[in-house]
């Protein structure tokens, strides 16, 4: 999930009505017009397993509203496509309309024009699949993509390894020196890449060599994603050939982990306290009935 450029204040004004927003389809490049209930249906789907619990499905719900209206509000989407939100999960939030089950039409249902609000303004309500039990701060994730503040991202701890796969909660990766050194710019010998420095979480801060430093967010993105599942490195070490990466966690780290919400849901938490947890300080405010 990417972030969306900071809102400071919303008129909530003009959201007394369901919004019909233009949804670029981007697999098949084209813009529908849906009413955003109904499209949050198909987000809901696709972000989460359908059977999920409910209270899960519901916190879903909320946030990916809220990140909705945040991308009508900054006009991001806009500007590529002339339309409101797009289905590509890296340019916004994916979409399944063909996944959608009673439950998830309940969650939206139950949570109907439902946002989070920090004094007065829109949450950059962005989620993650695993944080790997902490939370990450907006340095740590998004140092340059989110300009205002967010003190609703803090190192909040969780216990999502309880549901979580296997493969989510600890993971290696070995990936070539010559590799991590051009991901942080270094001409050197690869042998000199460390990790400079780690943010609240635990998460990598800076990593580099020499004169040249990046931040872990870029370096993840440089190398992949998928292959570096998290910045949560617990280990890295170098063989003279490659570097070995041993992590924890699948995303981002920021806001709401979903595998920590499917813990709360079954631990008996309702949507509304399970968002508190992972956004610190916030509301919630309905926007339409």
């Amino acid at each position: 999930i990417q972030p969306i450029p900071g809102v400071e204040s919303l008129d909530s004004n003009q959201y007394k009505s369901e919004p019909i927003i233009r949804v670029w389809i981007s697999e098949k490049g084209y813009i529908e017009s849906i009413a955003l209930e109904r499209y949050l249906e198909g987000v809901i789907a696709r972000e989460m397993e359908p059977n999920w619990p409910i209270e899960a499905l519901a916190a879903q719900a909320i946030t990916a509203r809220t990140l909705t209206i945040h991308a009508l509000e900054a006009g991001t989407i806009k500007k590529m496509y002339n339309a409101d939100v797009s289905t590509a999960k890296e340019e916004l939030q994916a979409y399944a309309p063909e996944r959608v089950t009673d439950n998830v039409r309940e969650a939206v249902r139950r949570t109907r024009g439902e946002v989070l609000l920090y004094g007065g303004g829109l949450v950059n309500a962005i989620y993650s699949s695993c944080n790997g039990q902490i939370a990450a701060t907006k340095e740590e994730s998004f140092p340059k993509e989110i300009a205002t503040p967010t003190p609703y991202f803090q190192p909040v701890t969780d216990n999502c390894f309880q549901y979580a796969p296997a493969a989510l909660q600890s993971w290696t990766v070995k990936i070539s020196g010559n590799e991590v050194a051009n991901a942080v710019g270094y001409t050197g010998n690869p042998a000199d890449v460390s990790i400079l420095e780690k943010g609240p979480s635990g998460r990598i801060l800076y990593i580099g060599a020499g004169d040249k430093k990046v931040y872990g967010s870029d370096f993840r993105k440089r190398v992949g994603y998928d292959r570096l599942k998290s910045t949560l490195i617990t280990d890295m070490s170098y063989d003279g050939q490659s570097f070995t990466f041993t992590g924890m966690g699948w995303g981002n780290g920021v806001g709401l982990c979903q595998w920590g919400a499917y813990t709360l849901a079954q631990q008996g938490l309702k949507a509304e306290e399970i968002l508190k947890k992972y956004y610190i300080g916030i509301e919630i405010k309905k926007l339409w009935e």
